[in-house]
């Protein structure tokens, strides 16, 4: 683990007070809100949940929290009961510390804040970095996922570097370099101000994952009897997403992988589409 995620103890106050505002705001409003223990420290969890209802866990992408959720929340709770956690390690209110990705910490934090939040077994949906540790988790512990559904994953095929490297220098450049990124990583989405300006402030003050993703084996991902569907923009300029496609439909019996040719890495328009994948497959 490194100390902090953070340049600073007050960059993370300036970052956790700008997420406030989301969480405190219309969008929010009949939400719970709550941390759970688990093995890695305290996890926040953003939760409508109602009995009887099959629980769904939504994990966010890298430099990013669950606010990413909080327009879409009330759609899956028609069917599901929601939670969404913010993964440690990245600008969210869980710990701040963040763990290998190599290691079996991200599988041990997510088993036990399922145990923490009193889930046996659940469906999984994930973004980026949250399909990755969506997909670990399924793998490594089959029995306790139901579906999984994925958009832009990591893990599957390999990150583009070269990228990442722009990207950081992208993250230095202030609100030009900000609009640049922006502009690589949403491809043609048009994205309201007040995101760009909260990752604006995110940038400025958050050291984002420098690690490679660990990529899942071909005999990992043939061992996956876990109902899966992968959505994958061809323009994605951080994944090889065709790769993950064909990776995806050679290694896996019945994958739904899907190739979006209009989109980047960031896909807004096929959450309904995961939400009846997942509901289609829950079974009491």
């Amino acid at each position: 683990m490194i100390h902090s995620v953070y340049t600073s103890k007050e960059g993370q106050n300036i970052i956790e007070q700008a997420y406030r505002v989301h969480l405190n705001s219309s969008l929010a409003q009949g939400l719970t809100q709550r941390f759970v223990d688990t093995t890695h420290g305290k996890t926040f969890v953003i939760e409508k949940s109602e009995s009887g209802k099959p629980p769904v866990i939504l994990l966010h992408g890298s430099v990013s929290n669950s606010a990413s959720w909080l327009g879409l929340i009330p759609m899956f709770a028609e069917r599901f009961s929601v939670y969404c956690l913010d993964i440690p390690g990245e600008p969210g209110l869980s710990e701040s510390e963040r763990f290998p990705l190599a290691s079996h910490a991200p599988e041990t934090w997510l088993k036990s804040a399922l145990d923490g939040l009193g889930i046996d077994i659940c469906l999984l949906l994930g973004m980026s970095l949250g399909g990755w540790y969506a997909l670990n988790f399924a793998i490594t512990n089959p029995d306790r996922v139901a579906a999984l559904s994925l958009v832009s994953a990591g893990g599957i095929a390999r990150q583009k570097t070269s990228f990442i490297l722009k990207a950081l220098l992208f993250m230095m450049m202030g609100q030009y370099g900000q609009k640049r990124l922006a502009k690589a990583i949403y491809h043609n989405v048009q994205i309201p101000k007040e995101i760009i300006d909260y990752q604006a402030i995110v940038s400025k003050y958050f050291r984002p994952v420098t690690e490679t993703l660990p990529i899942f084996t071909d005999e990992q991902l043939r061992a996956l009897h876990v109902p899966i569907q992968y959505f994958g923009g061809a323009h994605d300029v951080l994944l090889d997403a065709k790769t993950s496609v064909k990776r995806l439909h050679t290694l896996i019996d019945n994958a739904e992988a899907h190739l979006i040719t209009d989109s980047g890495h960031a896909i807004i328009d096929k959450f309904e589409e995961a939400r009846d994948f997942l509901a289609n497959h829950w079974s009491d």
